[in-house]
C-alpha cells in the first residue's frame, strides 16, 4: 500500500489479498479501513458503526475506531460528519491520561486524518465554485497537518513511517495547488 502524493489516499497494491483478509477477519476493527481502501464504502460504514458500538472500549481505542469511521465518511463525501467524528476522537484521546504516549500518538493520527479530510473538503469546495471556503478549509488542513508532524517529530510519539506520512501530508498541503488533487470519486 502506498499513499498517492496528490490525493493523499492509499493505493492498494494487492486488492484481492486485502479483500480475502477482510473476508477472513470481518470483526477485526482494521477491516473498516481496508474495506474503505477497497472502495467498499457502504460495508466499511456498517463495520465502522459496529466497531464503535462495542462496549468496554477505552477512550483511546474508541478514538482510533472513530477516526477509521470518519475516514469512511470522508471518502463518502460527508465531510462535515467526518470532521465531527474526528473532533470527538480528538476529545476522547484526552479522557484517560492526556500526556501518555499512546494518547499523544492517537491524537497526532487524528490531527493527520482531520487534515486529509479538510484537504478533500477544500477540493470539493473549489470544484463547487467556493474559493473562499476552499482556502479556509485548506488553511485549517495545513494547520492540522503541521500539528500532527510536530507531535510526531518532537514528542517522540511515532515511528519513522508515521513521521514520513505526516511530512508527505504537509508537503502536499504546502503546495497550495487546489487544481492538482481533484477529489477522487469513491
Amino acid at each position: 500500500m502506498v499513499v498517492d502524493d496528490d490525493t493523499l489516499r492509499e493505493d492498494v497494491t494487492e486488492p484481492t489479498a486485502l479483500a480475502a483478509w477482510c473476508a477472513q477477519h470481518p470483526q477485526d476493527p482494521r477491516t473498516v479501513a481496508y474495506l474503505r481502501m477497497l472502495g467498499r464504502l457502504d460495508e466499511a460504514a456498517i463495520a465502522g458503526r459496529h466497531a464503535l458500538a462495542q462496549e468496554g472500549l477505552s477512550p483511546v481505542m474508541r478514538a482510533v475506531r472513530r477516526a477509521r469511521y470518519a475516514q469512511v465518511l470522508q471518502w463518502q463525501g460527508a465531510f462535515l460528519s467526518a470532521e465531527e467524528q474526528l473532533d470527538l476522537a480528538a476529545e476522547e484521546t484526552g479522557l484517560e491520561d492526556p500526556t501518555s504516549p499512546s494518547s499523544l500518538s492517537v491524537l497526532a493520527a487524528v490531527f493527520q486524518h482531520r487534515a486529509k479530510c479538510r484537504f478533500e473538503h477544500a477540493l470539493a469546495a473549489q470544484q463547487q465554485g467556493c474559493p473562499d471556503a476552499a482556502a479556509q478549509r485548506w488553511d485549517a488542513a495545513l494547520e492540522d497537518a503541521r500539528r500532527a508532524l510536530f507531535m510526531r517529530e518532537r514528542l517522540g510519539v511515532a515511528d519513522e513511517a508515521a513521521i514520513a506520512s505526516s511530512r508527505q501530508t504537509v508537503a502536499r498541503l504546502s503546495r497550495r495547488d487546489l487544481a492538482a488533487g481533484a477529489t477522487p470519486s469513491a
